[in-house]
């Protein structure tokens, strides 16, 4: 059955509903409750039964769904495990005798992502940079907007992260049904210097940090953390709570080695079970990468961890045994409503692909595009359904085996569609309040959900707009560096201007103040 435009309407119930109330789970309960009692003949009471036997259980009982839950559990015990055993603490302590302002923290925040790009590089930096730009009153949510900036783009260009192989596999049968050659490797390379979305995303907020050109909220939210030390705001809902009681006791100097054995584990946890995974006797260094159960090598390595910050607790007589196993515990706890939202989220995504609202978008233009515009209707679309939906990988998979055709039938360059592709999915990955990478960053970046899209919003339409002028000259040139030139022109100036206005309106603020 034909949904059309009422496919539209759960994923925008429950956006809508989350800008407005701050209250995410709810919110993706709405719009799953919406979409199912839209599936089942407009009856709200049977739709509810159906949002649990038809959407939540399928989403939980999903292998690669539940792997994940079980990652951010056991990223939650070892989170709580390293503030509360010091490791944390003492790594800060000793990082910012060096990284002591906000512009070199916010940077070396920037730089470590490429040290974790065989992952998403979300949670285990945040929970290691958190602390860090606390001390020198980093926003949190400026601090999710570097880690939500470097997390999906950098790994879609890591062929040694879940997202290269699975790009991979969505071209490979394009080209193959096309007679256009075996290797998709080259292809996928090719691709890099067209994902125009995923490279300014990186570029720009290392451009943000450098020149301090915050605009819209950001600044608003720095500009609070700079002169009160607040680094969330007053009625924000932080995914993860800040107690009192976790502190330190005040006689403790935690040491280096504190930080140095969890971390040491977690490394050796997450590369053993890569290696072992993938074969690397067979496969090679790369090739175990490929292979390796990358999921469930993190949760083996965030185990690892949680047993070393514990270790070291009580090796140290700052925690007995059994506080120790209870700290694990508490943070497990602690993190459960990641989960739910998670769970939700998923279900959601369900429920608009049930409804065909990528189909329904893209046969809004089809047939109507010249060659010239191709890469940026992609795009275009690609994006809306991305947002709508909080998917990357779910819109690569209904575009792939659109574009690539589309693109070898008009003589379009593939690199540049398939780029125009992955950048629409990053764009929705970005961005999206109901997208589940946006809930790991605030998880850890320990800031509010709906505050972080807030902020990060401003700086994702601002790429995304220049992305669609890139691909406006990508399609008209066929080559990359025209576009590259000219995005990265119009990005420099639009922040220029903006940041401008933005101190403007502030200084006439401060001087009406100042006068009242």
């Amino acid at each position: 059955m034909e949904y059309g435009i009422l496919s539209l309407i759960p994923p925008l119930v429950a956006i809508i509903f989350a800008l407005k109330t701050k209250q995410t789970l709810l919110s993706l309960f709405a719009g799953v409750w919406v979409g199912a009692t839209i599936l089942n003949a407009w009856n709200p009471v049977e739709g509810l039964v159906k949002v649990i036997s038809d959407f939540v259980v399928p989403s939980v009982s999903d292998k690669g769904n539940a792997s994940l839950l079980i990652l951010v559990s056991l990223a939650g015990g070892f989170i709580y495990s390293l503030k509360v055993s010091g490791a944390a603490e003492s790594f800060a302590r000793i990082i910012t005798k060096k990284i002591n302002t906000k512009k070199k923290a916010q940077l070396m925040t920037w730089a470590c992502a490429f040290l974790f790009s065989y992952t998403e590089p979300i949670l285990i930096l945040g929970t290691v940079m958190r602390p860090i730009t606390d001390k020198v009153k980093v926003a949190r949510v400026k601090l999710a907007y570097i880690l939500h900036s470097m997390g999906g783009p950098l790994a879609a260009f890591s062929p040694i992260s879940s997202y290269g192989p699975f790009i991979i596999g969505l071209i490979a049968p394009q080209l193959v049904a096309l007679q256009l050659g075996d290797n998709p490797w080259s292809v996928y390379l090719d691709m890099f210097a067209f994902n125009l979305y995923g490279l300014f995303a990186m570029l720009t907020v290392s451009f943000v940090v450098i020149t301090g050109f915050d605009i819209g909220g950001m600044y608003q939210a720095q500009k609070r953390a700079d002169e009160t030390g607040e680094l969330i705001g007053e009625n924000d809902v932080p995914m993860v709570s800040e107690n009192e009681e976790d502190a330190l006791p005040s006689g403790y100097r935690p040491s280096l080695w504190n930080f140095l054995v969890p971390m040491g584990l977690l490394f050796i946890g997450i590369f053993s079970v890569i290696f072992w995974t993938g074969e690397i006797g067979t496969n090679g260094f790369v090739g175990a990468f490929l292979h390796g159960d990358i999921v469930t090598a993190i949760s083996i390595g965030f185990l690892a961890g949680a047993v070393g910050a514990s270790s070291m607790a009580v090796a140290t007589r700052l925690r007995t045994f059994q506080q120790a196993v209870d700290d694990w515990v508490k943070g497990v706890k602690q993190m459960m409503n990641v989960p739910l939202i998670l769970v939700m989220v998923w279900s959601i995504g369900a429920v608009t692909s049930k409804m065909g609202v990528g189909g329904y978008i893209t046969q809004l233009i089809d047939g109507f595009l010249p060659a010239s515009i191709v890469p940026a209707c992609i795009f275009v679309i690609g994006a809306l359904i991305s947002f709508a939906t909080g998917s990357s990988w779910g819109v690569w998979a209904i575009l792939m085996p659109i574009a690539i055709p589309m693109a070898h039938s008009m003589g379009v360059s593939l690199p540049l569609v398939i780029g125009a592709v992955i950048s629409s999915g990053l764009f929705g990955n970005h961005c999206s309040p109901i997208a589940d990478t946006t809930v790991m960053t605030a998880t850890a970046a320990a800031c509010d959900p709906i505050e972080h899209v807030r902020t990060q919003l401003p700086y994702a339409l601002i790429i995304a707009a220049t992305t669609v002028c890139g691909y406006l000259i990508g399609g008209m040139t066929g080559q990359a560096i025209p576009s590259l030139c000219g995005q990265a022109v119009l990005i420099v100036a639009i922040f220029w201007i903006l940041n401008k206005k933005v101190r403007k309106r502030a200084r006439a603020a401060k001087n009406i103040e100042s006068v009242a």
